[in-house]
């Protein structure tokens, strides 16, 4: 656990010094709430056994499939500006763009599995309280 937070905060700490490139960051296909902040508040009441089966059933998929998606696509991502920068044609950097919309395409398919495994551990009560959280 303490591994996934410091790699998670070297991640942040990379893109807060990366911030004046934020232009040409490719983002997500959708914006798509992940329940961290709602489990963390203690606002959905979880159960000992709903907390378990979130870590065991959610975070692998977002914190090692959906991770390392958006690592991988991050890296193309520099290397395009960096191709752009060096004065190369949107041509000469298609089949990158390609690969990075490929990628986020896997990586999206990953995080809505991990938003679905999330919703099933739920009750109907507890979704739409994070439904109603999430749109704070």
């Amino acid at each position: 656990m303490k591994k996934i937070v410091l790699a998670m905060l070297c991640v942040c700490i990379s893109l807060m010094a990366e911030g004046k490139n934020q232009a040409f960051i490719i983002h997500d296909l959708i914006t798509l709430e992940m329940p961290g902040g709602a489990i963390k508040s203690g606002a959905l009441e979880l159960s000992g056994d709903q907390v378990i089966r979130i870590s065991k059933e959610v975070r692998p998929i977002m914190h090692e499939t959906y991770q390392s998606k958006i690592n991988e696509a991050f890296g193309l991502e520099k290397r395009v500006q960096k191709l752009l920068k060096q004065g190369k044609s949107k041509e000469e950097v298609s089949s990158y763009l390609d690969k990075i919309a490929s990628i986020k395409r896997e990586a999206m398919d990953i995080k809505i599995d991990a938003y679905k495994a999330f919703q099933a551990i739920l009750t109907p009560e507890q979704w739409q309280r994070y439904l109603a959280l999430s749109e704070r």
